[in-house]
């Protein structure tokens, strides 16, 4: 066996697991269910994915309204592999509880005031800390991250 392949279901299990933990910390930060969760954090990640390195990397340090770039329904429903309906009516209940805003014709953004809501502000702390985890379970694992 290559050397690729080294401790590769032994990494696999770590990864399942922080993917796991983080489905939890979502779905109980939005209250809701795994598609809308899905759905919110495409849209975010969306927005400021042109943003990179430290760049608003601190917890209170969130990017205002204006640098995010509004993305459209059908690039988050491509991007998941969902149905554009499904996304739409995810993001529908997303501007009824505020944590969503269209901006332009067809763009929608995740606005800077519902990061810094304390849920998220809590979710975020908690996803760091199953982030670094992982992490450092894979440090003791013998793999580096390149």
């Amino acid at each position: 066996m290559s050397d690729e392949y080294h401790d590769a279901r032994a990494t696999v299990r770590c990864a399942t697991d922080y993917i796991l933990r983080w489905v939890e910390i979502a779905n109980e930060t939005h209250g809701v269910d795994i598609v809308y969760s899905l759905v919110y954090t495409t849209l975010w990640a969306g927005n400021v994915s042109h943003l990179r390195g430290r760049v608003y990397a601190e917890i209170d340090d969130i990017p205002p309204d204006e640098e995010r770039r509004p993305i459209t329904i059908r690039q988050v429903a491509d991007s998941l592999g969902l149905p554009y309906e499904t996304v739409r009516r995810r993001v529908v209940e997303m501007l009824k509880r505020g944590v969503a805003k269209k901006v332009g014709r067809v763009g929608f953004i995740v606005p800077g005031a519902a990061h810094a809501q304390p849920e998220m502000i809590t979710g975020l702390k908690r996803s760091h800390t199953s982030l670094m985890r992982f992490l450092k379970e894979l440090k003791a694992l013998g793999i580096e991250a390149s």
